[in-house]
């Protein structure tokens, strides 16, 4: 497994501050414990992080983390991130040669509707904000788990959870 370490940039330690941005319990949980020394390995002994990964991609997407460059076992090109997605998102379609907006606004959309409708308008606000800054399929994969969560933790998304799911990886 490639060990990347991470580092928290300005805007990560003012989030750490101000709680601004709305990230979840679980982002804020792990770039907490971002601090520049921590391998990928002991970050995911975290609790209740399913998919580090994704959160770290989120995380280094929005401009909370970035990698550290002077540890040699730290891997910090795009070409790293992109075999990390690789290994760690097969449960996702592969993503086609040109971007397609029709599935990235159905995704877009399927995932914040669901949202309002399991948890109401304001049961998983932070998430749907999170989801609507989104401007790529690999952004989107990284909220995955999280969705996933909120909805699996209402009664009618135990019923069906699954059929969700299936329906939305067709087409993130």
């Amino acid at each position: 497994m490639i060990n990347i370490i991470f580092s928290k940039t300005p805007k990560g330690f003012e989030e750490v501050q101000t709680k601004a941005n709305g990230l979840s319990r679980v982002e804020r949980s792990v770039l907490i414990y971002v601090d520049g020394k921590r391998r990928f390995e002991e970050l995911k002994t975290l609790p209740r992080v399913d998919d580090l990964s994704g959160i770290l991609r989120f995380l280094e997407t929005g401009g909370y983390i970035a990698p550290v460059n002077n540890s040699p076992t730290n891997i910090a090109t795009p070409s790293a991130a992109k075999q990390i997605s690789d290994a760690d998102f097969r449960l996702f379609r592969e993503l086609p040669a040109t971007f397609e907006p029709a599935k990235f606004s159905m995704a877009k959309n399927f995932m914040m509707n669901s949202l309002n409708a399991f948890k109401g308008a304001y049961g998983a606000t932070h998430l749907v904000r999170n989801i609507e800054r989104c401007q790529t399929h690999v952004e989107l994969r990284a909220l995955f788990e999280a969705w996933h969560e909120e909805i699996a933790n209402t009664q009618q998304g135990q019923k069906q959870g699954k059929d969700l799911r299936e329906k939305l990886l067709a087409v993130i």
